[in-house]
């Protein structure tokens, strides 16, 4: 995935597959519309019809569908794996932030978190912990014997934090591969996968539907895909 940064606080995501995504308010991805489709000639965010091509991604594939109701992401170090959990977000058509793709606003990070997720915060609605084995440990007393495939302590702790503000029934960990779980999360849905995070689609979808969002199923279909 290739980023772009404006000046006017947009982040904009290109995906390997073309798709291009606007992270940014309201007001400002309805100023990009107008930008691209002055630059592109185009009187219409429709997509070109089959068969034809501008030389262009499709608008509608660019700019992110606005909703009162926001997913904050959770991740390691394990791009791949973000990547493709933001494109299926993508796909299903639900806003989400991910702390790594905004500017911070000259804020550090715990202030940015507890900004989006902390107590007192309205802006997130649902969360997804991303838990890939970035790291390796062991209990001590267990000696090294006992070595098993960690998240990153980052992951942990933004993890706490979502459940202290949203609650853990809307919330998902999606696991990847062979992973040791924190034993403190007990009670919270956790959904596996071992090549492609699209293999946690159906259950995510299920998830999603039961906080309260509503989900196209021919979006959560071709998510799946």
């Amino acid at each position: 995935m290739h980023q772009i940064k404006t000046e006017e606080g947009e982040t904009i995501n290109l995906y390997r597959n073309g798709t291009l995504q606007i992270q940014a308010s309201p007001a400002l991805k309805s100023k990009f519309e107008e930008d691209y489709n002055q630059y592109s000639g185009s009187t219409s965010p429709a997509p070109s019809p089959a068969g034809t091509s501008t030389g262009q991604p499709a608008l509608e594939s660019m700019v992110a569908p606005a909703t009162s109701k926001q997913v904050f992401v959770v991740h390691g170090h394990d791009e791949t794996a973000r990547e493709q959990l933001e494109l299926v977000l993508h796909k299903l058509g639900i806003d989400h932030f991910v702390l790594q793709n905004s500017g911070g606003g000259g804020l550090t990070i715990i202030e940015s978190l507890e900004a989006k997720i902390g107590q007192n915060s309205t802006a997130t609605s649902f969360g997804i912990v991303l838990m890939t084995p970035d790291d390796m440990g062991y209990a001590q007393s267990h000696g090294p014997d006992s070595i098993q495939p960690r998240a990153r302590q980052n992951v942990v702790l933004e993890m706490g934090m979502l459940i202290s503000s949203i609650g853990r029934r809307n919330m998902a960990i999606l696991v990847k591969g062979h992973i040791e779980k924190p034993s403190d999360a007990d009670g919270i849905l956790y959904i596996p996968f071992n090549n492609h995070v699209k293999e946690t689609v159906p259950r995510l979808a299920n998830r999603l539907k039961e906080s309260g969002f509503v989900l196209n199923p021919d979006k959560v279909a071709h998510a799946s895909s």
